[in-house]
């Protein structure tokens, strides 16, 4: 047992210190975009969208919303949605629209500074673009079914007269005050997410050399053979289903030692986040969405939302097969 725990701290320790140091980098860039609104400039979006998917103005504005928070703007809609002025159709439609703007903010908050160097360039940039499509793909979805099933919707909210006396001038702040106040603002959530992710990747490896998802790798590499993966990959691809920060270190390393060709690795990393997304839904969304929307429309938001999901993967997957 003492030899498995410190072979677990060792690869945690061969992991930890480079992502840690992206981690914190990435947070305090995207920080600092926060407080420059360079993602508010991004709310012009939300109206144009819910207008051509048939929804309700209500959607915009929950979109604009989830720029900040999926949650603020899911718990928005769903209390318009009690409230009986939109149906479960436009709930679900809109529900699926708040979940696009992560999609934005992750590509460079975690893709471009993450992911990308811990791939490659080739690799890290294949990766971005399935990452991209899904989000795409949801769009999409929202609105050519929003105008297939719905026929528009005059609901909307309108603001509340502002009294001219009570606005207050936020003084503009200069770029050396935006740096201490995002460093200031990101330091609570870095120590958070860093903890946990030290904390996990020392569980997965534990899990790992423990052998106790063996039998679950056996599953995983009947895929990865599928697919034409080396058995090399069936750790890393494993191991991606619970922590994709820990799976896609291993597969990088395999790309940087000549383990994997460019191809195979990009294969490993999107069959990876694949097995992924089910297990993730189960784990991490599946309470909060039955809590804000009830248990059947919250139930039926993640089925689609992940069934979205793996499909734009498994269409990639097929995608690579056919070309090796």
């Amino acid at each position: 047992m003492i030899d498995i725990l410190i072979q677990s701290l060792v690869d945690t320790w061969h992991i930890v210190p480079r992502v840690i140091i992206i981690m914190f980098i990435s947070l305090y860039v995207s920080q600092v975009l926060i407080e420059t609104g360079m993602f508010k400039r991004l709310e012009f979006l939300g109206r144009p969208l819910a207008r051509l998917a048939n929804l309700p103005r209500e959607a915009g504005i929950t979109f604009v919303a989830s720029f900040g928070s999926v949650l603020a703007g899911n718990t928005m809609i769903a209390k318009i949605y009690q409230e009986k002025r939109i149906d479960s159709t436009q709930t679900l439609l809109t529900a699926l629209l708040n979940t696009t703007p992560v999609y934005v903010k992750e590509t460079f908050t975690y893709q471009i500074p993450v992911m990308i160097p811990l791939l490659g360039i080739k690799v890290g940039l294949l990766y971005l673009l399935t990452f991209v499509a899904s989000g795409i793909m949801k769009i999409l979805f929202v609105v050519i079914y929003g105008r297939i099933r719905l026929k528009g919707s005059k609901s909307e909210i309108q603001p509340p007269d502002q009294d001219p006396a009570s606005i207050v001038v936020t003084p503009k702040r200069t770029f050396g005050q935006v740096l201490v106040i995002s460093f200031l603002r990101q330091r609570k959530i870095f120590l958070k997410v860093s903890t946990i992710f030290i904390l996990t990747t020392f569980v997965i490896f534990l899990i790992v050399n423990n052998d106790v998802i063996r039998g679950l790798l056996d599953y995983v590499g009947l895929l990865t053979a599928f697919f034409k993966l080396p058995p090399s990959c069936i750790i890393p691809v494993g191991t991606y289903m619970f922590s994709p920060l820990v799976g896609a270190s291993s597969i990088g390393a395999m790309l940087k030692d000549g383990m994997l060709s460019d191809l195979q690795g990009i294969t490993a990393c999107i069959l990876g986040s694949l097995l992924m997304l089910p297990i993730f839904t189960l784990r991490y969304s599946f309470a909060r969405y039955a809590s804000i929307f009830g248990f059947s429309l919250g139930s039926s938001i993640l089925l689609v939302s992940t069934g979205l999901g793996m499909l734009n993967r498994g269409v990639f997957l097929l995608f690579f097969l056919s070309i090796t």
